[in-house]
Protein backbone atom coordinates (compact mmCIF):
# COMPACT_ATOMS: atom_id res chain seq x y z
CA UNK A 1 0.00 0.00 0.00
CA UNK A 2 1.30 3.26 -1.06
CA UNK A 3 2.60 5.86 1.96
CA UNK A 4 1.26 9.36 0.55
CA UNK A 5 -0.80 10.73 -1.70
CA UNK A 6 0.47 11.91 -5.11
CA UNK A 7 -2.46 12.98 -7.39
CA UNK A 8 -5.23 14.26 -5.20
CA UNK A 9 -8.00 14.10 -7.55
CA UNK A 10 -11.08 12.48 -6.12
CA UNK A 11 -13.65 14.11 -8.22
CA UNK A 12 -16.37 11.60 -9.46
CA UNK A 13 -19.34 13.47 -11.38
CA UNK A 14 -22.78 12.95 -9.81
CA UNK A 15 -24.61 9.99 -10.57
CA UNK A 16 -26.75 9.18 -7.94
CA UNK A 17 -30.60 9.28 -9.10
CA UNK A 18 -28.96 8.73 -12.09
CA UNK A 19 -31.34 5.50 -12.76
CA UNK A 20 -34.44 7.40 -12.14
CA UNK A 21 -33.66 10.68 -13.64
CA UNK A 22 -32.24 8.87 -17.31
CA UNK A 23 -33.73 5.85 -17.63
CA UNK A 24 -35.97 6.61 -20.65
CA UNK A 25 -38.69 3.30 -21.75
CA UNK A 26 -36.10 0.99 -19.17
CA UNK A 27 -38.97 0.94 -16.18
CA UNK A 28 -36.80 -1.26 -14.14
CA UNK A 29 -33.51 0.27 -14.32
CA UNK A 30 -33.28 1.24 -10.59
CA UNK A 31 -33.13 -2.60 -10.01
CA UNK A 32 -29.61 -2.35 -11.41
CA UNK A 33 -28.27 -1.44 -8.37
CA UNK A 34 -29.16 -4.96 -6.91
CA UNK A 35 -28.03 -5.98 -3.33
CA UNK A 36 -25.20 -2.70 -3.74
CA UNK A 37 -29.01 -0.66 -3.14
CA UNK A 38 -28.26 -0.62 0.89
CA UNK A 39 -24.85 0.82 0.05
CA UNK A 40 -25.77 2.93 -3.00
CA UNK A 41 -26.96 5.44 -0.92
CA UNK A 42 -24.72 5.74 1.51
CA UNK A 43 -21.53 7.08 0.00
CA UNK A 44 -20.09 8.41 2.61
CA UNK A 45 -19.84 5.63 4.47
CA UNK A 46 -19.48 3.11 1.53
CA UNK A 47 -17.41 2.47 -1.64
CA UNK A 48 -17.01 0.32 -3.39
CA UNK A 49 -15.13 -1.51 -6.48
CA UNK A 50 -16.80 -3.95 -8.95
CA UNK A 51 -14.49 -6.71 -10.23
CA UNK A 52 -13.92 -6.27 -14.46
CA UNK A 53 -15.26 -9.90 -14.46
CA UNK A 54 -17.92 -9.68 -13.05
CA UNK A 55 -21.43 -12.00 -14.28
CA UNK A 56 -23.57 -8.80 -13.76
CA UNK A 57 -22.01 -7.19 -16.54
CA UNK A 58 -22.14 -9.79 -18.92
CA UNK A 59 -25.94 -9.78 -18.03
CA UNK A 60 -26.38 -6.18 -19.11
CA UNK A 61 -23.98 -6.20 -22.07
CA UNK A 62 -24.88 -9.17 -23.29
CA UNK A 63 -28.53 -8.13 -24.58
CA UNK A 64 -26.87 -4.88 -25.58
CA UNK A 65 -24.04 -6.24 -27.84
CA UNK A 66 -26.54 -9.10 -29.76
CA UNK A 67 -28.64 -6.49 -30.47
CA UNK A 68 -26.56 -4.28 -31.99
CA UNK A 69 -25.26 -6.71 -34.12
CA UNK A 70 -28.61 -7.73 -35.31
CA UNK A 71 -29.95 -3.85 -35.84
CA UNK A 72 -26.50 -3.20 -37.76
CA UNK A 73 -27.48 -6.27 -40.02
CA UNK A 74 -30.60 -5.34 -40.74
CA UNK A 75 -29.82 -1.77 -41.67
CA UNK A 76 -27.15 -3.09 -44.14
CA UNK A 77 -29.04 -6.04 -45.30
CA UNK A 78 -32.31 -2.81 -45.69
CA UNK A 79 -29.25 -0.81 -47.77
CA UNK A 80 -27.76 -3.61 -50.11
CA UNK A 81 -31.82 -3.91 -50.60
CA UNK A 82 -32.30 -0.43 -51.40
CA UNK A 83 -29.69 -0.30 -54.09
CA UNK A 84 -30.39 -3.39 -55.75
CA UNK A 85 -34.03 -2.48 -55.99
CA UNK A 86 -35.00 -5.73 -54.10
CA UNK A 87 -36.60 -3.68 -51.28
CA UNK A 88 -39.24 -5.07 -49.49
CA UNK A 89 -41.74 -4.27 -46.51
CA UNK A 90 -40.65 -7.17 -44.13
CA UNK A 91 -37.42 -5.49 -43.81
CA UNK A 92 -39.10 -2.75 -42.31
CA UNK A 93 -40.94 -5.16 -39.91
CA UNK A 94 -37.92 -6.82 -38.74
CA UNK A 95 -36.53 -3.43 -37.41
CA UNK A 96 -39.73 -2.86 -35.75
CA UNK A 97 -39.62 -6.04 -34.51
CA UNK A 98 -36.36 -6.29 -33.16
CA UNK A 99 -37.04 -2.31 -31.26
CA UNK A 100 -40.53 -4.66 -29.66
CA UNK A 101 -37.83 -6.92 -28.31
CA UNK A 102 -35.22 -4.61 -27.66
CA UNK A 103 -38.45 -2.37 -25.34
CA UNK A 104 -38.66 -6.21 -23.31
CA UNK A 105 -35.37 -6.67 -23.32
CA UNK A 106 -34.02 -2.85 -21.83
CA UNK A 107 -36.88 -3.33 -19.26
CA UNK A 108 -36.02 -7.27 -18.28
CA UNK A 109 -32.61 -6.90 -17.88
CA UNK A 110 -32.31 -4.93 -15.04
CA UNK A 111 -34.54 -7.66 -13.11
CA UNK A 112 -32.60 -10.68 -14.67
CA UNK A 113 -29.16 -8.80 -12.97
CA UNK A 114 -31.04 -8.68 -9.71
CA UNK A 115 -30.45 -12.58 -9.68
CA UNK A 116 -26.94 -12.64 -10.27
CA UNK A 117 -24.44 -12.53 -7.37
CA UNK A 118 -22.31 -9.85 -7.75
CA UNK A 119 -18.94 -9.78 -7.62
CA UNK A 120 -17.11 -7.01 -6.21
CA UNK A 121 -15.06 -5.08 -2.88
CA UNK A 122 -16.44 -2.09 -0.65
CA UNK A 123 -14.96 -0.14 1.95
CA UNK A 124 -16.59 0.68 4.99
CA UNK A 125 -15.03 3.82 6.13
CA UNK A 126 -17.44 4.58 9.51
CA UNK A 127 -15.78 0.71 10.58
CA UNK A 128 -12.79 0.46 8.66
CA UNK A 129 -13.77 -2.36 7.33
CA UNK A 130 -13.46 -3.83 3.82
CA UNK A 131 -16.02 -6.92 2.54
CA UNK A 132 -16.20 -8.99 -0.52
CA UNK A 133 -19.47 -10.22 -1.84
CA UNK A 134 -18.81 -13.59 -2.69
CA UNK A 135 -17.93 -16.70 -0.82
CA UNK A 136 -13.88 -16.79 1.00
CA UNK A 137 -12.51 -19.75 2.62
CA UNK A 138 -11.42 -19.38 6.07
CA UNK A 139 -13.13 -15.94 6.59
CA UNK A 140 -14.69 -16.28 9.80
CA UNK A 141 -15.93 -12.50 10.30
CA UNK A 142 -19.04 -11.21 8.71
CA UNK A 143 -20.68 -7.63 8.01
CA UNK A 144 -23.78 -6.22 8.60
CA UNK A 145 -25.04 -7.24 4.99
CA UNK A 146 -23.79 -11.01 5.96
CA UNK A 147 -20.60 -10.55 3.85
CA UNK A 148 -16.96 -11.81 4.37
CA UNK A 149 -14.81 -8.83 6.21
CA UNK A 150 -11.47 -8.14 7.19
CA UNK A 151 -9.96 -4.74 9.18
CA UNK A 152 -8.68 -2.14 6.43
CA UNK A 153 -5.16 -2.97 7.34
CA UNK A 154 -5.17 -6.28 5.93
CA UNK A 155 -5.73 -5.28 2.59
CA UNK A 156 -3.68 -5.01 -0.42
CA UNK A 157 -3.67 -2.53 -3.01
CA UNK A 158 -1.61 -3.55 -6.16
CA UNK A 159 -1.08 -2.98 -9.93
CA UNK A 160 0.10 -5.40 -12.40
CA UNK A 161 0.58 -5.21 -16.15
CA UNK A 162 -1.96 -7.59 -18.45
CA UNK A 163 -1.08 -8.54 -21.85
CA UNK A 164 -4.36 -7.98 -23.97
CA UNK A 165 -3.84 -9.89 -26.77
CA UNK A 166 -0.95 -12.08 -28.16
CA UNK A 167 0.69 -9.43 -29.87
CA UNK A 168 2.13 -7.85 -26.80
CA UNK A 169 -0.50 -5.26 -26.05
CA UNK A 170 -0.30 -4.15 -22.15
CA UNK A 171 -2.17 -2.21 -20.05
CA UNK A 172 -2.49 -2.20 -16.14
CA UNK A 173 -5.30 -3.63 -13.98
CA UNK A 174 -5.91 -2.79 -10.33
CA UNK A 175 -5.54 -5.58 -7.79
CA UNK A 176 -7.59 -5.37 -4.61
CA UNK A 177 -6.59 -8.07 -2.24
CA UNK A 178 -5.89 -9.64 1.64
CA UNK A 179 -1.87 -9.38 2.30
CA UNK A 180 -2.11 -13.12 2.93
CA UNK A 181 -2.65 -14.39 -0.53
CA UNK A 182 -1.51 -18.16 0.82
CA UNK A 183 -4.71 -18.39 3.79
CA UNK A 184 -7.00 -16.34 1.99
CA UNK A 185 -5.93 -16.57 -2.08
CA UNK A 186 -9.83 -15.67 -3.31
CA UNK A 187 -10.29 -12.60 -1.54
CA UNK A 188 -8.86 -10.75 -4.75
CA UNK A 189 -10.81 -8.70 -7.34
CA UNK A 190 -9.53 -7.33 -10.41
CA UNK A 191 -10.77 -3.70 -9.98
CA UNK A 192 -12.47 -1.75 -12.93
CA UNK A 193 -10.56 1.33 -14.26
CA UNK A 194 -9.77 3.25 -17.62
CA UNK A 195 -9.79 -0.01 -19.78
CA UNK A 196 -7.50 1.13 -22.22
CA UNK A 197 -4.82 2.38 -19.69
CA UNK A 198 -1.14 2.24 -21.15
CA UNK A 199 0.15 3.81 -17.71
CA UNK A 200 -0.55 2.66 -14.29
CA UNK A 201 -1.73 6.38 -13.43
CA UNK A 202 -5.24 5.09 -13.48
CA UNK A 203 -4.68 2.26 -11.12
CA UNK A 204 -3.05 4.87 -8.63
CA UNK A 205 -5.52 7.41 -8.30
CA UNK A 206 -8.16 4.55 -7.70
CA UNK A 207 -5.63 3.36 -4.92
CA UNK A 208 -5.41 6.85 -3.52
CA UNK A 209 -9.19 7.69 -3.88
CA UNK A 210 -9.53 4.26 -1.58
CA UNK A 211 -7.14 5.66 0.79
CA UNK A 212 -8.32 8.96 0.69
CA UNK A 213 -12.12 7.96 1.90
CA UNK A 214 -10.51 6.13 4.25
CA UNK A 215 -8.51 8.10 6.18
CA UNK A 216 -10.87 9.25 8.82
CA UNK A 217 -8.38 12.09 10.31
CA UNK A 218 -9.66 14.34 7.22
CA UNK A 219 -12.78 15.31 5.46
CA UNK A 220 -14.62 13.32 2.70
CA UNK A 221 -13.11 14.76 -0.88
CA UNK A 222 -14.77 17.50 -2.32
CA UNK A 223 -16.50 15.60 -4.84
CA UNK A 224 -19.92 15.66 -6.44
CA UNK A 225 -20.25 11.90 -5.40
CA UNK A 226 -20.48 12.94 -1.26
CA UNK A 227 -22.76 16.26 -2.16
CA UNK A 228 -26.12 15.78 0.36
CA UNK A 229 -24.74 12.78 2.46
CA UNK A 230 -20.81 14.65 3.89
CA UNK A 231 -23.18 16.03 6.79
CA UNK A 232 -23.90 12.03 8.00
CA UNK A 233 -20.16 11.88 7.96
CA UNK A 234 -18.90 13.38 11.54
CA UNK A 235 -15.54 14.39 10.53
CA UNK A 236 -16.92 16.30 7.39
CA UNK A 237 -19.78 17.96 8.99
CA UNK A 238 -17.88 19.57 11.66
CA UNK A 239 -15.30 20.18 8.69
CA UNK A 240 -17.97 22.10 6.06
CA UNK A 241 -19.35 23.91 9.29
CA UNK A 242 -16.16 25.09 10.27
CA UNK A 243 -15.35 26.22 6.79
CA UNK A 244 -18.75 27.63 6.18
CA UNK A 245 -18.93 25.16 3.00
CA UNK A 246 -22.29 26.03 0.60
CA UNK A 247 -24.63 22.75 1.22
CA UNK A 248 -25.34 21.94 -2.32
CA UNK A 249 -22.89 23.24 -4.09
CA UNK A 250 -22.11 20.65 -6.75
CA UNK A 251 -25.64 19.58 -6.84
CA UNK A 252 -26.54 23.04 -8.60
CA UNK A 253 -24.24 22.04 -11.45
CA UNK A 254 -25.22 19.73 -14.71
CA UNK A 255 -23.16 17.29 -15.33
CA UNK A 256 -21.35 18.85 -17.96
CA UNK A 257 -20.03 21.47 -15.66
CA UNK A 258 -19.05 18.69 -13.45
CA UNK A 259 -17.63 16.99 -16.05
CA UNK A 260 -15.94 20.03 -16.93
CA UNK A 261 -14.25 20.90 -14.29
CA UNK A 262 -13.15 17.83 -13.79
CA UNK A 263 -11.16 17.22 -17.02
CA UNK A 264 -9.34 20.70 -15.98
CA UNK A 265 -8.32 19.11 -13.04
CA UNK A 266 -7.25 15.87 -14.12
CA UNK A 267 -4.75 18.04 -17.18
CA UNK A 268 -2.16 18.16 -15.08
CA UNK A 269 -1.60 14.48 -13.78
CA UNK A 270 -1.69 13.14 -17.34
CA UNK A 271 1.24 15.97 -18.33
CA UNK A 272 3.47 14.28 -15.66
CA UNK A 273 6.54 12.04 -17.30
CA UNK A 274 7.34 10.73 -13.63
CA UNK A 275 4.99 7.80 -12.17
CA UNK A 276 5.11 9.88 -8.57
CA UNK A 277 5.69 13.46 -8.89
CA UNK A 278 8.31 14.30 -6.25
CA UNK A 279 5.68 17.16 -5.30
CA UNK A 280 2.35 15.82 -4.20
CA UNK A 281 -0.29 17.80 -6.49
CA UNK A 282 -2.62 19.98 -4.17
CA UNK A 283 -6.04 18.90 -3.16
CA UNK A 284 -9.26 20.83 -4.33
CA UNK A 285 -10.49 23.05 -1.60
CA UNK A 286 -13.34 25.52 -1.47
CA UNK A 287 -14.32 25.15 -5.56
CA UNK A 288 -17.16 27.47 -5.35
CA UNK A 289 -14.58 30.16 -4.94
CA UNK A 290 -13.02 29.33 -8.07
CA UNK A 291 -16.63 27.97 -10.22
CA UNK A 292 -19.59 29.42 -9.78
CA UNK A 293 -22.54 27.02 -10.54
CA UNK A 294 -24.65 27.11 -13.87
CA UNK A 295 -28.12 26.34 -12.07
CA UNK A 296 -29.02 23.33 -14.53
CA UNK A 297 -28.93 20.92 -11.25
CA UNK A 298 -27.50 17.65 -12.93
CA UNK A 299 -30.30 17.99 -15.81
CA UNK A 300 -27.71 17.19 -18.32
CA UNK A 301 -28.92 17.77 -21.71
CA UNK A 302 -32.24 17.21 -20.55
CA UNK A 303 -35.03 16.24 -23.57
CA UNK A 304 -32.46 16.09 -25.88
CA UNK A 305 -30.37 13.75 -24.06
CA UNK A 306 -33.86 11.87 -23.35
CA UNK A 307 -34.56 11.19 -26.26
CA UNK A 308 -31.09 10.06 -27.17
CA UNK A 309 -31.70 7.55 -25.11
CA UNK A 310 -34.61 6.36 -25.73
CA UNK A 311 -33.52 5.86 -29.42
CA UNK A 312 -30.22 3.81 -28.25
CA UNK A 313 -32.63 1.72 -25.76
CA UNK A 314 -34.87 1.14 -28.88
CA UNK A 315 -32.33 0.39 -31.59
CA UNK A 316 -29.74 -1.65 -29.05
CA UNK A 317 -31.46 -2.95 -25.89
CA UNK A 318 -29.05 -0.20 -24.20
CA UNK A 319 -30.66 -0.84 -20.70
CA UNK A 320 -29.22 2.92 -19.33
Amino acid sequence: MFDSFHYNYYLTINNFGFYKKRAGVCFTADMITGVCGKRFNKPHRFKTCTSGNSVVRLVLLGPFLISLSLMLGFILTMILALFSGELQAYHLQLILLLMVINLVLVNLTPYLSTFVGEKCVYFDREKQKVSFTFDIPNCTERDEFGNCCFDYSEINLRYQRVYTDQYGATTYAPIISHKDGQKFPKAKITAIVNENGRVPIECLMLFEDIRRFMDKSKPLPESPEYEGFRHLDPVTAEHDKAIGRPASYWNEMSLEQQLEIANKIYEPIYELNEEFPKKPLPEMKEPWKHWKPDGKKGEGEGVKHEILLIAMQLFTAKPM
